[in-house]
């Protein structure tokens, strides 16, 4: 009897539970026909391996289990085939998505900018300029820029550039100024794309001018080559090439130290004078000047090269960080023509 109650109570318990199930799953579909012809045969089987009397409770059990299975299954797929769906949607989605954009890469960063028109609001000092970028200056402003080998370009008033890369640009209007470094004929020189043609430089420093009707390129070190269509064209130290719409091309002397230069003065980079000497210092000041820098004695020499200078000199001209520097040591200088004389 107790067994029997075991029993009772036990399949009680099934039934609550395939009730809440059936609930969960929501109304089941109609079981196909397949699968109640196999619950049929499976019956069947089990009468016929009853030897003297069917056991009923065996009987109705497997019937039980297999009816049971069926309708655990029905309710899986209620609940897996949505998901399945969603899965193959979210796939598909992943699949078709575009990629993200590449990162923006930074090619230079703003060195100076003088004038404090709309342009001084844009930029700052140390700001990052990315590929691609286009730079529109006003009257009396200018922006100098430090490339990613520590090369520089100016950016006179009234001019327009597109940045391209930390070693190509366009010029659609205006001029620039370039200093590429110390190495005269290195390889892999900037390049400056222009209406009339391609600029390139050999080393190292040179401006480029250009408007509609022509292209003016003056070298104060090194030598810059030009292609504008089918010819070619070679400016050297001292010289400024000029090409005219429809006119050709002409040559004309310019000496390195000329007031032609002197809005790349006013655009200097700031010297950083963190462990730099003074003849480093006096060095950078003579080239920017485009001046032969000159001492009265080695030992003079020597000296400035044993003396370490200290402080910033960021926002001086060049004439202002020259007096500043050597007002704190016994070195003074001289300008003569295309020197720069030391002399204590």
């Amino acid at each position: 009897m107790t067994k029997h109650s075991d029993k009772s109570e036990q399949q009680t318990g099934d039934d609550e539970s395939l009730a809440n199930l059936m609930k969960l799953a929501g109304e089941r579909a109609e079981i196909p026909l397949s699968v109640e012809s196999r619950v049929y045969h499976r019956v069947q089987e089990q009468w016929q391996k009853s030897t003297v009397q069917p056991n009923t409770d065996r009987v109705y059990e497997s019937v039980h289990k297999s009816w049971r299975r069926n309708v655990l299954r029905s309710a899986l797929l209620r609940w897996l085939l949505p998901l399945g769906v969603a899965a193959s949607a979210v796939f598909a989605i992943v699949l078709v998505a575009p990629p993200e954009p590449a990162p923006l890469s930074v090619v230079a960063t703003v060195s100076r900018v003088v004038g404090s028109g709309p342009l001084s609001a844009e930029y700052s000092q140390g700001a990052a300029v990315y590929a691609g970028t286009v730079i529109s200056t006003g009257q009396n402003e200018g922006l100098s820029l430090l490339l990613a080998r520590s090369e520089s370009l100016r950016i006179d008033q009234n001019t327009q550039i597109r940045v391209d890369a930390a070693d190509s640009f366009t010029l659609l209007g205006g001029r620039v100024y370039a200093d590429t470094g110390q190495f005269v004929y290195r390889n892999g020189g900037l390049r400056i794309d222009t209406e009339f043609g391609v600029v390139t430089d050999v080393g190292t420093q040179f401006s480029v001018a250009a408007t509609d009707q022509l292209l003016d390129i003056a070298v104060r070190e090194g030598r810059v080559d030009v292609q504008s269509q089918s010819d070619t064209f070679v400016a050297r130290m001292g010289e400024r090439l000029t090409l005219v719409q429809g006119e050709g091309a002409s040559v004309a002397d310019l000496d390195t130290h000329d007031e032609y230069w002197d809005w790349v003065v006013d655009l200097t980079p700031t010297f950083d004078m963190t462990n730099k000497s003074l003849l480093e210092f006096l060095k950078w000041a003579a080239r920017e000047t485009g001046r032969e820098l000159q001492f009265e004695s080695n030992e003079l020499r020597m000296h400035a090269m044993r003396t370490d200078v200290h402080g910033s000199i960021d926002g001086l001209t060049l004439d202002e960080a020259l007096q500043q520097v050597l007002s704190t040591t016994a070195v003074h200088y001289q300008i003569e023509d295309d020197k720069i004389i030391i002399k204590i």
